[in-house]
Order: structure tokens, then C-alpha cells, then sequence
């Protein structure tokens, strides 16, 4: 997999000029993590992303430590760092951790949310449907990030509005994950079922209603469908017999 695109900005580290453009470095690696352009397991240095991003040592220092911390990258002393990679067990672990955490950004969000937040979710709500183009799997796939990405964006306004400064941290550390892992699973059906999606409509039919306890009972089994779907799609990729899972693998015909 290619680094980041690299950009004609380059900033001398240190200094205060230093602070946005580590937040702007931090941004465009995450960006490239969670859309697998940097593939899980890739190894990545801080001389390959300060050439290929145009920026300081200290920004891309800065942002490295944010996303190890986490969980986006894994750094080794004296080996460096790769993109955390990803298995059928890690997998497995985080839709568990995500059946815990979303009824409860729902059953204390919801009831919080103000007008404007509700705006926002049903104007986010309206990205959801993924359109199948015909004979366009590349605008159908966008369609089906964007899709993903629109539900993600939904549960980090209602994390927000639960005011439960951990809830939303916890949010923020899996939204990465999900959305890459989400990512993998649209690669792998487009390769088996032919670009056959199915819609995302039902994350805001509660919200909107401001309807906490129906929002909690959905989310349980959907979330449990979820992560079958997912490990089932990963489960048939080639290189999860050697426990990781690659980006770029092609599906047995």
C-alpha cells in the first residue's frame, strides 16, 4: 500500500506553528488508517510519512503518539511502528465491546439530544441508503462508505450529546476501527456477491422519535447481526489462515 499523498506544505519543527499542523498530520494519517490506504499490518516509519505528508518530524512525532495510543498504530522500541493489524479474534472483541458501548451512548444520548443535534442526525440519516449503481461498482461502493460513514457520524452526535466525556472518548477510540473493519467486509462482498448491498435506513427510525429504550432493544441484535456478517465476510479471506487480516487479498473464485 502507497504512503499518504504527499503535499508541497513543509513546516520547520518546534514551535507554535506546530500545534494545528500536528492536528492536521494526525487527521490525514487516521484518514488513511480507517480507509486502509495504510493496510493493516504495514509498517510505517516517521521519515516515510514526514516526506510523503510534507510536514515537520514533531507533527508527525505528535500524531504517531496519538494514534498509538489509540490503538490505530502499535510501536515497538527499536522496531518501529505498523498499522495495528487486524484478526478474526480482535474483530470478534470489538463488536463485543460495541454491543456495550452503543445502547448506553443511546440510552443516555437520546433523551439529551438538543434541536440541533437532532437536525443533525436526521440530515446525516439522509446519506444512509446505499444505492446500488448498475454496472458501477466503484459508485456503489462509495455509496456504501459513505453510508457506513453516515452512521458512524450519527452515534458520535449522540455521544456528544450524552455529555459523558468517557462515553465519547470510548466512541472516538472504536470509530476508526469500525469504520476500516467496515471497509474490509464492502471489499469482500463486492468480490463474492457481486456489489448486492443491503440499506443502513434503521440507525435513526428511533432516534428520531427520541425513542431511548426502543433505540437500546434494536441495537442489541442488530449489532449481534453485524458481527456475523463481518466475521463471516473476513472468515473467507485467504490471509486470515495466517491470522492477519491483509488488505489487497483476493477472494477464491
Amino acid at each position: 500500500m502507497s504512503q499518504p499523498t504527499q503535499t508541497a506544505t513543509s513546516t520547520p519543527p518546534g514551535g507554535a506553528a506546530d500545534l494545528p499542523l500536528a492536528e492536521t498530520a494526525y487527521n490525514r494519517i487516521r484518514g488513511d488508517i480507517v480507509s486502509c490506504r495504510l493496510a493493516p499490518g504495514q509498517k510505517v516509519t516517521e521519515r516515510g510519512l514526514v516526506t510523503s505528508l510534507g510536514m515537520s518530524m514533531a507533527s508527525v512525532r505528535n500524531a504517531m503518539t496519538r494514534l498509538d495510543q489509540e490503538g490505530l498504530l502499535i510501536t515497538q522500541p527499536r522496531k518501529g511502528s505498523v498499522v495495528a493489524p487486524l484478526t478474526l479474534h480482535s474483530v470478534g472483541k470489538l463488536f463485543d465491546f460495541w454491543a456495550l458501548l452503543a445502547p448506553e451512548i443511546a440510552r443516555t444520548g437520546i433523551p439529551a439530544l438538543t434541536d440541533g443535534q437532532l437536525d443533525r442526525v436526521t440530515e446525516v440519516g439522509s446519506r444512509l441508503d446505499a444505492e446500488v449503481v448498475p454496472g458501477n461498482d466503484q459508485a456503489t461502493r462509495d455509496n456504501l462508505v459513505a453510508a457506513i460513514d453516515a452512521a458512524l457520524q450519527i452515534f458520535t452526535v449522540i455521544a456528544e450529546a450524552s455529555d459523558n466525556p468517557y462515553l465519547l472518548a470510548s466512541h472516538h477510540r472504536i470509530n476508526g476501527e469500525l469504520s476500516r473493519v467496515w471497509r474490509l467486509v464492502i471489499e469482500s462482498e463486492f468480490a463474492e456477491l457481486g456489489g448486492r448491498v443491503s440499506a443502513l435506513t434503521d440507525v435513526v427510525r428511533f432516534v428520531e422519535r427520541r425513542d431511548a429504550q426502543s433505540a437500546v432493544d434494536f441495537l442489541g441484535p442488530h449489532i449481534e447481526a453485524s458481527r456475523r456478517r463481518v466475521l463471516d465476510a473476513l472468515a473467507r479471506w485467504p490471509s486470515v489462515s495466517m491470522s492477519e487480516i491483509r488488505v489487497g487479498a483476493q477472494l477464491p473464485a
